[in-house]
């Protein structure tokens, strides 16, 4: 068994959040295994920017999702841990790594995400972002 450690963004621009669309198909959230010596906000400002072009700022903490997963019969626990983030520049356009990436509005975005984690990490997200709103 194999274990890796990721960080990811939940960026918003205005009332939109970007998304990515990974290999498989699914929208989800930027994300990607946090390197050595390097702190899982760093990460998650480097892999929104790198899976995107989109540059973001770190805001919050939003919280934490692990799962198991396979890769080539391989079984590998994943803990990916959040950040609220602020739009700073660039326009999506996806990196090797993802399908696709774009903004959508709030409402749009809780349709397109399918995976458990996401959509909690989505509500929390917005929780945050809501309960800082004058």
């Amino acid at each position: 068994m194999r274990r890796e450690f990721s960080a990811g963004g939940v960026l918003f621009r205005d009332d939109e959040v970007l998304l990515i669309k990974n290999p498989s198909g699914v929208w989800s959230f930027p994300k990607g295994n946090v390197e050595k010596g390097e702190k899982p906000e760093e990460t998650a400002v480097r892999e929104v920017l790198e899976e995107t072009n989109v540059r973001g700022k770190v805001v919050d903490y939003v919280g934490e999702i692990s799962y198991w997963y396979q890769l080539k019969g391989e079984k590998i626990f994943k803990r990916v841990k959040y950040y609220l983030m602020e739009y700073v520049e660039g326009e999506p356009r996806p990196s090797w790594e993802v399908l696709d990436a774009k903004f959508f509005p709030v409402e749009k975005a809780r349709e397109l995400l399918k995976y458990k984690g996401d959509k909690e990490i989505f509500r929390k997200a917005l929780d945050k972002l809501r309960g800082s709103a004058p």
